[in-house]
């Protein structure tokens, strides 16, 4: 008895959490918009929309940039500014490992809102440049993390282009913090 009072309710979670018919869908939209986006290079340019083609662009777009901005700065920019990441440094390894880690992660948000930037007309027009050399910059710093090397001149970049996004997204009354 005790068994079905558990299997139940458990089947129930599990049926509802993985949607319905309107599944295939979702997935088809995002098979499709994942193959553009991965066939545009960095740096292509797109049109901005005229209106919003995605609900809530601008709240997902400052939970993904904060993230970004966040892991950054707790895994890359204060070890650097610690001096951990200089060379026989106590725990250099470690925080390289997780420097990497958070670069990796850094991107993928930054892609994240990337792709939303194009949702929303306003945020495109101002932002979609910066956030693409931000891209570029921590794309750069991540793979050297990942190869062991640690570049002061890529991460101050990163930091100096970071700086910029969030004060521009700032002006557009789209206020982005650390996460």
């Amino acid at each position: 008895m005790f068994r079905k009072a558990l299997v139940i309710p458990v089947l129930l979670l599990a049926l509802t959490a993985c949607g319905g018919a309107n599944d295939a869908a979702r997935i088809d939209t995002r098979v499709s918009v994942s193959a553009s986006a991965s066939a545009m290079s960095p740096m292509a340019a797109t049109s901005c929309p005229t209106a919003a083609t995605k609900k809530f662009a601008k709240t997902r777009f400052v939970a993904d940039l904060g993230l970004a901005f966040g892991s950054f700065n707790r895994y890359i920019l204060k070890p650097y500014k610690a001096g951990t990441f200089k060379p026989n440094a106590a725990g250099r390894t470690k925080a390289l490992i997780k420097a990497a880690a958070a670069g990796a992660f850094a991107i993928n948000r930054l892609n994240a809102a990337r792709r939303l930037v194009n949702d929303d007309p306003t945020l495109c027009k101002t932002l979609k440049a910066p956030l693409d050399a931000l891209w570029t910059q921590l794309s750069a710093l991540t793979s050297k993390l990942k190869s062991g090397n640690v570049d002061p001149a890529l991460i101050s970049g990163a930091s100096g282009v970071m700086e910029g996004v969030r004060q521009k997204a700032g002006k557009q009354g789209v206020p982005v913090k650390d996460e």
